[in-house]
């Protein structure tokens, strides 16, 4: 009789126990659960960015000992092979974002003075690189900015440097249109002087053209992501 009193304490004690764990991992996995449901729907309203993406992709490989393959690899190096082509390696500098490349020109390249009509080496590269973005970034986001130096222009057509920065910009997404990158994918952005790459003028006032020249310039951001990123905005 005692033997068979000590059996069944024993049987209790073994399921209290097992209910006190039981319980245990089951608020555990509500908790689980309920932060994966947060995580979730956090993510669901979330915009995606894609240079984040990239850079978590980069350091994922490199703590994992894997090579990593730049996206953008054979677009910069096409890029590289035209300009090589047209003898313009000096004349545009191609730069490596995180989310894609840019073309930045020099200032005396693409325009005249007060003028938004393309000269005819600036048509000719616009034309090459359009038919090497429509092969290798379909589905990509060009976005070609405008820039002016300080000096004012003061015209019937074009009141001030917005405008004459703005019709620029415009002229050059026109033309990559005509080549037939699709227009959905495509941002014109009059920057007038904002931006500038270097000072244009002395503390005293007086003009730095060198500057001025290297401050009237186009650029050209082949993005993967969507959304249009004016100079300065990251």
């Amino acid at each position: 009789m005692k033997r068979r009193s000590n059996k069944f304490f024993n049987r209790e004690q073994v399921i209290h126990q097992d209910d006190g764990e039981g319980n245990w991992l089951i608020s555990y996995a509500d908790m689980m659960t309920l932060l994966m449901g947060f995580f979730v729907i956090v993510s669901a309203f979330s915009t995606p960015d894609s240079a984040k993406l990239e850079r978590l992709k980069q350091e994922t490989s490199k703590s994992m000992g894997v090579s990593y393959e730049n996206p953008f690899e054979d677009l910069s190096k096409n890029i590289h092979e035209v300009l090589q082509d047209l003898k313009l390696g000096r004349e545009v500098d191609v730069r490596q974002l995180d989310d894609g490349i840019e073309l930045v020109s020099n200032g005396t390249l693409f325009f005249d003075s007060g003028s938004t009509e393309l000269k005819p080496l600036a048509a000719q590269l616009m034309g090459e690189v359009a038919r090497v973005i429509v092969e290798k970034a379909k589905g990509f986001r060009v976005v070609v900015e405008g820039h002016t130096d300080d000096s004012p222009i003061t015209s019937k057509q074009y009141p001030s440097n917005w405008e004459l920065s703005s019709n620029r910009a415009s002229t050059v997404v026109r033309l990559l249109e005509d080549k037939g990158f699709a227009r959905v994918h495509l941002s014109p952005l009059g920057l007038a002087d904002t931006k500038p790459l270097v000072p244009n003028r002395l503390p005293s006032g007086a003009v730095i053209a060198e500057n001025q020249a290297r401050n009237r310039r186009i650029v050209i951001r082949i993005l993967k992501n969507l959304q249009a990123r004016a100079s300065g905005v990251r």
